[in-house]
């Protein structure tokens, strides 16, 4: 079985007390292709980014689960069917070690750390408020002397 993230957003039609029918139903349909619900997260009601069937906002749920990938498809037609579920994304999930587990990662001694080298910062003149300063062609030729005097 391969880890997904399974993130939906239930219409705003549902109400509070009916959301757990919506997600256990959503739960069966992962368990009747043979996938486990690892972990649900409830989002909440939030504003959409975009309208979806003339709604401005939904409930988002947010699951970590295991499925087969031939499940897959059966589980978006199941979901295609159900009216209370605007939108969905199905991404697999790589498996990460957590944070804390990771070995410190140093580079290898063989290999030399280059830092960049500094580079000096140009002087800029100073402009009084009120003044525009001059395109860099004219501040050259304003350095050099006068023109044409």
């Amino acid at each position: 079985m391969r880890n997904y993230e399974f993130v939906y957003i239930i219409s705003p039609e549902v109400e509070e007390e009916d959301l757990q029918g919506v997600t256990e139903r959503v739960g069966r349909m992962i368990a009747d292709g043979g996938g486990e619900v690892l972990r649900l997260d409830s989002w909440g009601r939030r504003r959409l980014a975009y309208p979806i069937r003339r709604f401005r906002e939904g409930h988002y749920m947010v699951a970590q689960i295991q499925l087969e990938g031939g499940a897959i498809s059966q589980l978006r037609a199941r979901l295609a069917l159900t009216e209370e579920v605007i939108r969905y994304l199905l991404v697999r999930a790589e498996e990460v070690a957590p944070v804390e587990a990771r070995p410190h990662e140093e580079p290898p001694p063989d290999q030399e750390v280059v830092k960049p080298e500094e580079q000096p910062v140009e002087e800029l003149e100073e402009v009084e408020p009120g003044e525009e300063p001059l395109p860099e062609e004219e501040a050259e030729d304003s350095e050099q002397g006068e023109i044409g005097g």
